[in-house]
């Protein structure tokens, strides 16, 4: 039988997996951004709304900050979408490793040294892949960009405290949130529903049902069963999957930066899998 840890870490592989699709599939989208914000996320929570089991959940301030981070993650990838390079508004997402590898030396008052090496080498494969796309960026981008690190790193970690059993049902309320704060703050994005085609909503259900509740559905349930840092790491596969896709099925090959980028988070992933996992950190 599969060991928990190693059954968690495929799960979380499955959800970045399911993120990998954003790439290839969104530009064929030529609708509002926050539209396909909003309207993803509400149809991710009609797709988990059978998994919802109330009594199975944690309604705790750990809950609060688990859809609240997650709100704030995915609005924050849209809007600095909008303001600043694609490369930088994806990569920056995983600066959650460095984030959350500082919480871990805080909670156990420990440096750990084995630990922090793959990371610095992730983290400068992940500069190699923001490098690329540098030349059309702002300072509020770029801001808001930064905060997606945080966010993440929040929504993982909170995860464990607020899922109880029902890690399904904890997505599907998250995506129920997002939907009522992307269209609630942004009400005129309602109007540009009478522009979509036909195609449009069948991309739409896709991202909604793949992208957004499959992929943040297992992420979800995989993170119960491995460290938030183990999982930030895993979901990196997320950086490296969708250029492939688009370079497979669209034929948009990626530049040398965003190559040497991946050569070395590949790098950096191995080094991670390879080192002994300590008690301390597989809790954090």
């Amino acid at each position: 039988m599969m060991k928990p840890h190693l059954s968690g870490a495929m799960i979380v592989f499955l959800g970045a997996l399911c993120w990998s699709l954003n790439a290839p599939v969104v530009k064929f989208l030529a609708i509002d951004s926050l539209l396909i914000c909003g309207l993803r996320s509400a149809i991710a929570t009609v797709t988990l709304a059978p998994f919802i089991r109330p009594k199975q959940l944690r309604w705790n301030i750990w809950m609060l900050l688990y859809v609240s981070s997650y709100a704030s993650l995915c609005l924050c990838i849209v809007l600095s979408l909008k303001m600043t390079s694609a490369p930088i508004a994806i990569g920056m997402q995983y600066s959650a490793t460095i984030w959350l590898f500082l919480l871990s030396t805080f909670k156990t008052r420990k440096f750990d040294g084995k630990a922090f090496l793959p990371i610095v080498v992730i983290l400068i494969g992940v500069g190699f892949f923001m490098s690329s796309g540098t030349d059309s960026t702002s300072k509020t981008g770029n801001l808001l960009a930064l905060t997606e690190g945080i966010s993440f790193a929040v929504m993982t970690t909170s995860s464990k405290k607020a899922a109880g059993t029902n890690p399904l049902g904890l997505t599907a309320l998250a995506n129920l949130f997002t939907a009522v704060v992307v269209f609630a703050l942004f009400p005129s994005t309602l109007s540009s529903f009478a522009t979509m085609t036909a195609l449009d909503w069948v991309i739409m259900l896709i991202l909604g049902v793949v992208q957004v509740a499959g992929g943040y559905g297992l992420y979800t349930l995989g993170v119960q069963y491995v460290s938030a840092q183990k999982a930030s790491i895993i979901a990196l596969w997320e950086m490296i999957l969708g250029p492939l896709w688009v370079a497979l099925f669209l034929k948009e090959y990626p530049s040398l930066p965003v190559l040497i980028g991946f050569v070395i988070i590949l790098i950096g992933m191995v080094m991670d899998a390879v080192r002994p996992q300590t008690p301390e950190a597989s809790s954090v």
